[in-house]
Order: structure tokens, then sequence, then C-alpha cells
């Protein structure tokens, strides 16, 4: 899995999966494009303030060039948008082709810390898992 996160974010995403999942860290659009060039991956994460709000870039890139593989938006941190924002941020990374926008501080006020990170494990494994099965990439 690639995760395309700033480093402030970065630990939420690693603590939620263990060591359960190889994950490749970018915090560079560059970084992420050369990774995904360079490795067989089966699933992005991309947080909204990655390289310098570059998330609706990386997600335009990925399904221009790999578009099998299915990209995973989300908010990490508490203060990165307003809530008027955080819904238009979400309907135009889905319109785009994320599979999911998660939301883990809205998470983390319904569920507490451990309950979003529960959630945030449970969506981006049942992605890697849609992602995996042999009819994912059958192109008809």
């Amino acid at each position: 899995m690639l995760l395309a996160t700033r480093s402030k974010a970065r630990e939420l995403f690693l603590t939620a999966l263990h060591d359960d999942v190889e994950v490749i860290e970018a915090e560079t659009f560059e970084a992420a494009v050369a990774s995904l060039k360079a490795n067989s991956l089966h699933l992005i994460c991309c947080t909204v303030r990655f390289d310098e709000s570059r998330m609706f870039d990386l997600l335009r890139w990925v399904r221009a060039e790999c578009a099998h593989i299915p990209v995973v938006c989300a908010r990490a941190l508490p203060k990165d948008l307003s809530r008027v924002s955080i819904e238009a941020v979400r309907i135009a990374a889905e319109s785009l082709g994320a599979a999911t926008f998660i939301d883990v501080p809205a998470l983390a006020e319904r569920h507490g810390q451990e309950g979003a990170r529960r959630r945030l494990r449970r969506a981006l494994l049942e992605e890697l898992a849609r992602s995996l099965k042999p009819e994912s990439y059958l192109t008809a």
C-alpha cells in the first residue's frame, strides 16, 4: 500500500494498520509517482494535505496512469478543513474516482480515538481485499 501523507499524519495510519500491511510512504507527489511506477501496489491512501494539498493531483494521475489501483482519500487531522469544505472535498474526491473518503476526526468525535482507528483500519483493509480479488483486474 502507498501511504501519501505528511509526516504529521503518518503515525495515525501506521498505528491503525499495525504491521499487517506493507506500507510504502511518500511525502511528495513526485515520490508517490516514483513509488507507483517502481512497485506493484494494490491500494493508495492519500490525505487531504499531502504535499501542499496535492491529493487531487495524485488522484488524477492515478486515474490516468493506473486506474486499477483504488485510492482512499482521508482527512487525518482535526484542523485541516471546515465542515463545509470537508463535504466539498469528499464529493470532489469521489467524483474524481476515489474509492472512498474517510474523515478520521469525525470518526473520532463519534467513536473515540480507538474507535476511529478501528474503523480506519477496517476501511483500508476492506479496500485492499477488494483490490486483491482476481475479478478486480478484469477489463471488459
